[in-house]
């Protein structure tokens, strides 16, 4: 098992400090969320989401030799007020890609399967995704701009 170290410190008042690996993020704890330098608690959980499924959707389409670039996930959280819960996040995956409807779909179910965050989050919070196909003409001329 995979052990993750993370301190988190209130270093002003609406601003909080996390220290993982050397790394710090600044965290916004103002208790309506509005602090213009960090990300509140449910931007945290959309954004551990989509980076999640970012490192997923990139090994993959790798693994399935699948070329690809423009790869973005957008995320929509929906927290409800009382209690306070994110109940729902929607999200897209956006990839440049001459990839297959098959090829597209495997990366798509794949993608989620393998994701710690998604798997940690499904049984509480309502999940809806899909995956949109940005169209490349000619793949080939553009070899010098592909992350594979």
């Amino acid at each position: 098992m995979k052990i993750f170290k993370i301190k988190e410190t209130l270093v002003e008042d609406g601003i909080a400090l996390a220290d993982a690996r050397d790394l710090k993020v600044i965290s916004d704890v103002r208790d309506d969320g509005t602090h213009p330098y960090g990300f509140s608690p449910a931007e945290i959980i959309g954004n551990a989401l989509g980076s999640c499924l970012l490192i997923n959707a990139q090994r993959i389409a790798k693994k399935m030799r699948m070329n690809f670039s423009d790869l973005s996930v957008d995320l929509q959280v929906y927290r409800q007020e009382d209690p306070p819960k994110v109940v729902k996040i929607e999200y897209t995956i956006h990839i440049k890609t001459d990839g297959s409807e098959e090829q597209l779909e495997k990366l798509f179910d794949y993608t989620s399967k393998y994701s710690t965050t998604y798997n940690t989050l499904k049984d509480s919070v309502e999940i809806v995704g899909k995956i949109q196909k940005i169209e490349i003409e000619n793949i080939k001329e553009r070899e010098d701009d592909f992350i594979v």
